[in-house]
Parts: structure tokens; C-alpha cells; sequence
């Protein structure tokens, strides 16, 4: 299998486990596979994830259109402030608040979100989708759901408010839209 022609190419990768993963791909050659890795074998790079030519069970070129895969799961991008993204990255922050738009309503139970820092274009993190609860307003959501689990930590609690969320989702868009709460587990 010739991997260097999917160099640069948004690629569908099915492994010879069954795992199938969506992504623009970066290419390894043997010889620098051997130098970094200690394998002389060619690889791609998705997401960081590398995979060796003998991993590769198929591959295909997708196009922009296609519903995105992570682990033969929809894969749906979204991108975090800083402050959020650490949060999630280290545990703390459980639940993604988001305006209910189309996009959002799309996300299902399973489904793998990844974030990416909006400080530091290559940072990246996944995670899966453990709940979704829907609600009227950002005022219910933070009512029903601790702050904690928002991101506030133990000195913020008693300052959480739903009016933190207005400065990203006007109350015309809430009332619109409503809102979701996205609960999320690290991978």
C-alpha cells in the first residue's frame, strides 16, 4: 500500500482491528519511523495517533461533505477557550454548555468531540459523549447541574451564573435554540 500519495489528504483509515478514524493525514516514511520510533516501517499521522502500514487494513480519500468517524463513531469538531480547555483536559470540567443549534443537535450519545484550544491552534483533546440534557435556558441548565461539573471550581461556585454564557449566546438565541448541556468523558 502506497501511503505517501495520502500525505496531506483528508483520509478515512480503517485499522486491521476493525477502528476506523477520520482525519487529515501526515505522512512518515520508514526511515524516519525507524529514526524516531525504533519501527522501519511507513506511517500516517491522524490527530497525533500514528499508524503503521501493517496496522492499515483499508484506506480511503474522503471529501468535506462526509460525516467525520473517531473510533467508527460521528466525530464533531468544536473549539474551546483556553481556561475551558485545560478544564477538560485535566478532568475538572464535565459538561459543555452550548447554544441547542443545529449543529449541537446533531451530537449523539457515543459520539467523539474534539476540541481544539482556541490559544494554541495545534492543541487537541477527545472526548466522548456520556449524556446530553437539553433545556429552555442557560438559567435551567445552571440550575439543574452543578457548577463544578461546568468548570467553575470550588472558589467560583458561589459566583457561577448563567449570565456568564451571554457573552458567547445572546437570550434571543436561547429562547430560539434553547440550550444543551453535553456531558463528556476524556478519552
Amino acid at each position: 500500500m502506497n501511503l505517501k500519495k495520502y500525505d496531506g489528504k483528508t483520509v478515512r483509515l480503517t485499522t486491521r482491528d476493525g477502528e476506523i478514524f477520520d482525519g487529515e493525514c501526515g505522512f512518515s516514511s520508514a526511515e524516519y519511523c525507524l529514526h524516531e520510533y525504533g519501527r522501519e516501517e511507513d506511517a500516517l499521522e491522524i490527530d497525533s495517533f500514528l499508524f503503521y502500514g501493517s496496522q492499515i487494513q483499508k484506506i480511503e480519500e474522503i471529501t468535506d461533505g462526509e460525516p467525520r468517524l473517531w473510533f467508527g463513531r460521528q466525530l464533531h469538531r468544536m473549539k474551546l477557550d483556553h481556561d475551558a480547555f485545560v478544564k477538560v483536559e485535566n478532568g475538572s470540567k464535565t459538561v459543555e454548555m452550548r447554544l441547542n443549534d443545529e449543529k449541537r443537535r446533531r451530537i449523539a450519545v457515543g459520539d467523539v468531540i474534539k476540541f481544539e484550544d482556541r490559544s494554541d491552534e495545534g492543541e487537541i483533546i477527545h472526548v466522548k459523549v456520556v449524556g446530553k440534557r437539553v433545556f429552555r435556558s442557560f438559567g435551567d441548565l445552571y440550575a439543574s447541574l452543578p457548577p463544578g461539573a461546568l468548570g467553575y471550581g470550588d472558589e467560583e461556585s458561589s459566583s457561577a451564573s448563567p449570565d456568564d454564557m451571554l457573552k458567547y449566546y445572546t437570550e434571543e438565541e436561547q429562547i430560539k435554540n434553547g440550550v444543551v448541556g453535553i456531558e463528556i468523558r476524556l478519552l
